[in-house]
């Protein structure tokens, strides 16, 4: 359930809140989980008889010695919705979510085995100024996440996410979603609202990528020598 706010912002009830230590989610992405640990089953359950609604936040720094309990999340997370559920015989779950949008989490709270946030949606701030191509800066942007892809020997870009008659945002997402950055890259990535500082942000890591790909192959094998000592 949500409230309409005066400022057009949105805040909801309760969600159930997934935390993990290595995923980042990002709106219009998909994302496969394997539910095992018996809590999650129970939100997993929950959530099906209800709005199918999960949000999935990162933990933080530190969050080892507290897993079991409640280790702290960063605020900004990203809800999804269930769009396919396979219940296993044992009684764990694999799920599809597909993310909706960027929330910041208000608050906490600890009634059930999972934890439930209260959460406010994040409208991103779109590309608006002048002289912006999108279609344009959309084929330059996969150009170059297809000259990273090449240099990590990953394969075709098309291979891996859907492309096709996609916004720039969109493509953004998903690009981010599936290459080789820091996990705690992709929440700084996250965490931005403006969609061009997000862009230009993401292309500065890609390049700043392959310069050190471009460095490494320049770099020439040197063999022992005594002499050198």
């Amino acid at each position: 359930m949500v409230t309409k706010l005066q400022n057009k912002e949105t805040i909801t009830t309760q969600i159930p809140v997934f935390p993990l230590p290595n995923v980042v989610f990002f709106p219009r992405t998909f994302l496969p989980l394997h539910i095992f640990e018996p809590r999650y089953r129970q939100m997993v359950e929950d959530s099906i008889l209800n709005d199918n609604l999960i949000v999935m936040a990162l933990l933080k720094k530190g969050w080892e010695g507290q897993y079991h309990d409640h280790p702290n999340v960063h605020e900004i997370a990203c809800v999804g919705k269930i769009k396919n559920v396979e219940k296993l015989e044992d009684g764990r779950y694999n799920i599809l979510l597909y993310g909706l949008s960027r929330v910041k989490i208000l608050k906490l709270f600890q009634g059930k085995p999972y934890r439930m946030a209260q959460v406010k949606y994040l409208k991103d701030i779109a590309f608006d100024h002048d002289g912006f191509n999108e279609n344009y800066e959309a084929e330059s942007f996969l150009n170059l996440a297809q000259s990273y892809l090449r240099e990590m020997g990953v394969g075709n870009l098309e291979e891996i996410i859907k492309v096709h008659n996609h916004s720039l945002e969109s493509i953004m997402n998903q690009v981010t979603s599936v290459l080789d950055f820091s996990i705690q890259q992709k929440q700084e990535l996250l965490q931005i609202d403006t969609l061009e500082q997000r862009y230009n942000r993401l292309k500065e890591l890609l390049q700043e990528q392959l310069k050190v790909f471009k460095i490494s192959k320049n770099i020439k094998y040197i063999p022992d020598d005594p002499s050198w000592n």
